[in-house]
């Protein structure tokens, strides 16, 4: 008896401990220098890592959901785009994805566009084959 309520208990906890972090990965890719960039949606926060190792990221950042933002294709245009922002301080995070309509390669552009105060510090592009990413449709507000 000791043993099946004890196992009951394990599985419980083991159940309550996987959904109370849900973390869906909402953007990742690898970029030419080998640095790894991760956006994971975490319910509550949204986190932004940056690394060669994701384990012991260079850059961790987690935001509350309210301070992210979106933005999405309106369906007008050459390249359907979206782009999610993780603020910190005055430097924005804007991890994206866009894809070129009218051609038949429909060329994907993707990766981490850096600003400070609005202005374009770097970008850094992700590696095509390496792009996982379910950005379109992120219930996040509008970006400005």
């Amino acid at each position: 008896m000791i043993n099946k309520t004890m196992l009951f208990i394990g599985l419980s906890v083991a159940v309550t401990l996987t959904s109370v972090v849900k973390a869906d990965t909402i953007f990742s890719c690898e970029t030419a220098n080998n640095k790894k960039i991760e956006v994971k949606d975490l319910g509550n926060h949204i986190e932004y890592r940056f690394g060669r190792h994701l384990e012991n990221p260079e850059l961790v950042l987690s935001v509350l959901r309210e301070q992210a933002s979106t933005w999405q294709w309106n369906g007008v245009g050459r390249e359907m785009g979206y782009s999610v922002t993780i603020p910190n301080g005055k430097i924005n995070y804007i991890v994206f994805v866009s894809m070129e309509r009218f051609t038949e390669e429909h060329s994907i552009s993707s990766g981490v566009i850096i600003e400070d105060n609005q202005q374009l510090v770097t970008t850094l592009y992700c590696l095509s084959d390496t792009l996982i990413q379910s950005l379109e449709g992120i219930d996040l507000k509008e970006s400005n």
